[in-house]
Order: structure tokens, then sequence, then C-alpha cells
């Protein structure tokens, strides 16, 4: 039963999401220290929300997603993943237990949030959660993909993953920044011109005299 709510519940809207960036919100990592998102900011970051007590589908993802990374190499180092929990019930002690019994490297970073950061950080990936009878939650299941400046690249959906589709996903995060970079003083100009077009239309619409009745 659980496993079939997980998977028929709602996708994130990407038509909303792609682009959008993360807000800045603290999280508590498994160790009890607090960090805030943007302590990741500078690499394409790997989210991974789950819940710890998940008896189907979290354990799949983290499992998959920890061996297809293997492959590309150590978290930390060219790109961040963040494994977050939204079980309320979920604390430090349960993120570290996860850990051990997941063998995640140590620079896998592991957190919870109170509640509002935790909505504000979901709400932003249009990641939506909820609560079922007898337990559990029914939750997309898949990872999202944020662009070195924490802004949505794309998600890697399913429970299974493959490194290379995970490393396609991370250059192409990166490169997405890179292109908004190069393009930016192209971009600022553009907007600069088309707010002075809007001014001098305004002003000239106001200098016209009025037409002789």
């Amino acid at each position: 039963m659980l496993f079939a709510g997980a998977a028929a519940a709602q996708r994130p809207d990407e038509s909303k999401t792609l682009g959008t960036q993360m807000p800045d919100v603290e999280l508590v990592a498994d160790n009890d220290s607090t960090f805030r998102l943007s302590a990741l900011w500078g690499k394409p970051v790997i989210i991974s929300p789950i819940f710890t007590t998940c008896p189907h589908t979290c354990g799949m993802i983290t499992e998959s997603l920890r061996d297809a990374l293997r492959e590309i190499g150590e978290p930390g180092v060219g790109y961040e993943v963040l494994t977050v929990s939204f079980d309320p019930a979920d604390d430090s002690a349960a993120m570290r237990a996860y850990r051990e019994r997941m063998q995640l490297p140590p620079n896998w970073r592991m957190a919870t949030a109170r509640p509002d950061q935790l909505a504000a950080l979901l709400g932003a990936l249009d990641f939506t959660v909820t609560p079922m009878e007898g337990g559990g939650f029914a939750h997309p299941n898949l990872v999202a993909v944020l662009r070195p400046d924490l802004r949505v690249a794309s998600y890697v959906h399913g429970v299974m993953f493959e490194a290379a589709d995970l490393s396609t996903a991370l250059k192409d995060a990166a490169d997405q920044a890179s292109l908004v970079r190069r393009f930016r003083p192209v971009i600022v100009l553009a907007s600069m011109l088309a707010a002075g077009a809007v001014v001098w239309a305004l002003l000239a619409t106001r200098k016209r005299p009025a037409a002789a009745g």
C-alpha cells in the first residue's frame, strides 16, 4: 500500500519549478550543527527528500543513488548531495542511523529542518508529501538537481538511478549556470533597453497634442 501510494504521488510541475531560486533555508545536520542551503553554493547539488522509516522506496532511492554516485566521484568535491527528511518524527539521531544503515560517505550531507523551513524547501521543489492512514507518506520518487547558483535545473525520476543519467544531469546543471553567467550582461542590457523603450513611449504619449474636435 505504501509503495503504491508513493508511486501515485503527484510529480512536480516542472513548468513552474525549473529555474526557481531555492530559498536559503536553515537545516540541521546529522551531527546536530546547523547550516544554510547557501553553504552548498558553487557546485551542482543533488537533493533527495526521504523519510528514514520508509519501508519501500526511500531506501531503494538512497541505495541506488549511493551506488550510482560511486561511479561519478566523491560527494563534496565536484558536486554536493543532500538527503533531507520530510518526516517531523526524524531527528539528527535518526539521520545518523540512516547514514550508517545506508553506508553513506562523510561528505554526503544529511539533514532535517523546522516545519517552516522544510515547507519552504519542498514548496520550491513542488515536492508534495501526503500522510497516509496507518503511517508513512505518499511522495514522488525522485531526486532534484540544482545549478551551482541553487536554482532548480532538473529532476531525475524513479527509484533506480544510472550513473550516466546523474552525470548528465549534473553536467547540464553546471552548464546552465555557466550559460547564464556568460549572457548576463546581454540580458541586463536588453532589460535596460526594454525599460527605456517603455519610458520613452509613455513620455511620447503624454506629450502628443490632443486632436482638434
